[in-house]
Protein backbone atom coordinates (compact mmCIF):
# COMPACT_ATOMS: atom_id res chain seq x y z
CA UNK A 1 0.00 0.00 0.00
CA UNK A 2 2.84 2.43 0.82
CA UNK A 3 4.27 1.96 -2.69
CA UNK A 4 0.92 2.88 -4.22
CA UNK A 5 0.69 6.01 -2.04
CA UNK A 6 4.21 7.07 -3.04
CA UNK A 7 3.36 6.47 -6.69
CA UNK A 8 0.20 8.53 -6.32
CA UNK A 9 2.11 11.35 -4.58
CA UNK A 10 4.70 11.31 -7.35
CA UNK A 11 1.94 11.49 -9.95
CA UNK A 12 0.34 14.46 -8.16
CA UNK A 13 3.66 16.32 -7.93
CA UNK A 14 4.43 15.58 -11.58
CA UNK A 15 0.96 16.72 -12.64
CA UNK A 16 1.42 19.93 -10.64
CA UNK A 17 4.78 20.63 -12.26
CA UNK A 18 3.52 19.87 -15.77
CA UNK A 19 0.37 21.97 -15.48
CA UNK A 20 2.12 24.78 -13.62
CA UNK A 21 3.43 26.22 -16.86
CA UNK A 22 5.93 28.67 -15.38
CA UNK A 23 9.60 27.91 -16.04
CA UNK A 24 12.05 27.69 -13.12
CA UNK A 25 12.60 31.03 -11.41
CA UNK A 26 9.12 32.41 -12.20
CA UNK A 27 5.87 32.34 -10.29
CA UNK A 28 2.80 31.91 -12.53
CA UNK A 29 2.07 35.65 -12.21
CA UNK A 30 5.66 36.63 -13.05
CA UNK A 31 5.62 34.31 -16.05
CA UNK A 32 2.31 35.80 -17.23
CA UNK A 33 3.85 39.26 -17.07
CA UNK A 34 7.02 38.12 -18.86
CA UNK A 35 5.22 36.51 -21.78
CA UNK A 36 2.06 38.61 -22.15
CA UNK A 37 2.45 42.18 -20.90
CA UNK A 38 4.48 44.78 -22.71
CA UNK A 39 3.60 48.36 -22.10
CA UNK A 40 4.52 50.50 -23.80
CA UNK A 41 5.10 48.42 -26.91
CA UNK A 42 8.74 48.18 -27.97
CA UNK A 43 9.35 49.97 -31.25
CA UNK A 44 10.18 47.82 -34.25
CA UNK A 45 10.12 48.40 -38.02
CA UNK A 46 7.26 45.89 -38.42
CA UNK A 47 5.05 43.61 -36.34
CA UNK A 48 6.97 40.60 -37.70
CA UNK A 49 10.27 42.04 -36.42
CA UNK A 50 8.58 42.94 -33.13
CA UNK A 51 7.36 39.34 -32.68
CA UNK A 52 10.71 37.83 -33.64
CA UNK A 53 12.48 40.01 -31.06
CA UNK A 54 10.00 39.51 -28.24
CA UNK A 55 9.45 35.81 -28.82
CA UNK A 56 13.22 35.21 -28.73
CA UNK A 57 13.07 36.49 -25.13
CA UNK A 58 10.06 34.28 -24.25
CA UNK A 59 11.38 31.17 -26.00
CA UNK A 60 14.74 31.28 -24.21
CA UNK A 61 12.87 30.06 -21.12
CA UNK A 62 11.06 27.29 -23.03
CA UNK A 63 13.76 25.70 -25.21
CA UNK A 64 11.25 25.52 -28.06
CA UNK A 65 9.28 27.74 -30.43
CA UNK A 66 6.00 28.69 -28.77
CA UNK A 67 3.27 28.34 -31.41
CA UNK A 68 1.17 31.39 -30.55
CA UNK A 69 1.61 34.19 -28.06
CA UNK A 70 -0.21 37.47 -27.54
CA UNK A 71 1.26 40.61 -26.01
CA UNK A 72 -1.05 43.04 -24.24
CA UNK A 73 0.09 46.64 -24.70
CA UNK A 74 -1.69 47.74 -21.58
CA UNK A 75 -0.30 48.70 -18.15
CA UNK A 76 0.19 45.75 -15.80
CA UNK A 77 -1.76 47.43 -13.00
CA UNK A 78 -4.73 47.79 -15.36
CA UNK A 79 -4.44 44.11 -16.37
CA UNK A 80 -4.44 43.21 -12.67
CA UNK A 81 -7.64 45.23 -12.19
CA UNK A 82 -9.38 42.94 -14.71
CA UNK A 83 -9.00 40.18 -12.08
CA UNK A 84 -11.66 41.99 -10.06
CA UNK A 85 -14.30 41.82 -12.78
CA UNK A 86 -16.97 39.11 -12.29
CA UNK A 87 -15.78 35.51 -12.56
CA UNK A 88 -16.55 33.61 -15.76
CA UNK A 89 -15.73 30.13 -17.00
CA UNK A 90 -12.37 29.94 -18.71
CA UNK A 91 -12.49 29.01 -22.39
CA UNK A 92 -9.50 26.68 -22.20
CA UNK A 93 -9.80 23.62 -19.99
CA UNK A 94 -7.07 21.41 -18.57
CA UNK A 95 -7.78 17.71 -18.26
CA UNK A 96 -11.49 18.33 -18.92
CA UNK A 97 -11.78 20.54 -15.81
CA UNK A 98 -13.59 23.83 -16.34
CA UNK A 99 -11.98 26.60 -14.32
CA UNK A 100 -14.07 29.54 -13.15
CA UNK A 101 -11.28 31.95 -12.22
CA UNK A 102 -11.36 33.88 -15.50
CA UNK A 103 -12.28 37.52 -15.95
CA UNK A 104 -13.14 39.54 -19.06
CA UNK A 105 -11.72 42.99 -19.76
CA UNK A 106 -14.33 45.70 -20.07
CA UNK A 107 -12.50 47.61 -22.79
CA UNK A 108 -10.55 46.69 -25.89
CA UNK A 109 -6.78 47.12 -25.73
CA UNK A 110 -3.96 47.01 -28.28
CA UNK A 111 -2.63 43.46 -28.68
CA UNK A 112 0.03 41.93 -30.90
CA UNK A 113 -0.54 38.27 -31.74
CA UNK A 114 2.62 36.39 -32.70
CA UNK A 115 2.26 33.17 -34.71
CA UNK A 116 5.21 30.86 -35.25
CA UNK A 117 6.04 30.11 -38.88
CA UNK A 118 6.33 26.29 -38.62
CA UNK A 119 9.65 24.55 -39.08
CA UNK A 120 11.69 27.77 -38.94
CA UNK A 121 14.91 27.71 -36.91
CA UNK A 122 15.69 29.98 -35.32
CA UNK A 123 12.05 30.54 -34.50
CA UNK A 124 10.44 33.11 -36.81
CA UNK A 125 7.07 34.76 -36.25
CA UNK A 126 4.34 36.56 -38.10
CA UNK A 127 2.90 39.46 -36.11
CA UNK A 128 -0.69 40.69 -36.28
CA UNK A 129 -1.80 43.79 -34.37
CA UNK A 130 -5.39 44.13 -33.20
CA UNK A 131 -7.61 45.93 -30.74
CA UNK A 132 -9.57 43.42 -28.66
CA UNK A 133 -11.03 42.37 -25.34
CA UNK A 134 -9.04 39.80 -23.39
CA UNK A 135 -9.75 37.18 -20.75
CA UNK A 136 -7.33 36.36 -17.94
CA UNK A 137 -7.31 33.65 -15.30
CA UNK A 138 -6.36 35.00 -11.88
CA UNK A 139 -5.08 33.37 -8.70
CA UNK A 140 -3.91 34.67 -5.32
CA UNK A 141 -0.27 35.84 -5.40
CA UNK A 142 2.57 33.74 -4.09
CA UNK A 143 5.04 35.13 -1.55
CA UNK A 144 7.66 35.67 -4.28
CA UNK A 145 5.24 37.96 -6.15
CA UNK A 146 5.50 40.55 -3.37
CA UNK A 147 2.13 41.96 -4.38
CA UNK A 148 -0.45 43.81 -2.35
CA UNK A 149 -3.17 42.63 -4.72
CA UNK A 150 -5.31 39.70 -3.61
CA UNK A 151 -5.43 38.38 -7.21
CA UNK A 152 -2.91 38.38 -10.04
CA UNK A 153 -3.25 37.27 -13.67
CA UNK A 154 -1.62 33.89 -14.27
CA UNK A 155 -2.96 32.87 -17.69
CA UNK A 156 -4.10 34.68 -20.82
CA UNK A 157 -7.17 32.65 -21.66
CA UNK A 158 -8.26 34.55 -24.73
CA UNK A 159 -7.17 37.65 -26.60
Amino acid sequence: MATFQLLLLGLCVTTFLVTEGAPPGFTPAQWFNEQHVQYPKTRAPSDNVYCNNEMRRVNQHLSRCKDINSFLHYPLNDVIMVCFQPNINCTHTQRNVTRTNCHNSTITVPITRCEWIPRTRPCRYRGRPKQAYFIVACDPPRAADRSRSTLLPVHLDKA
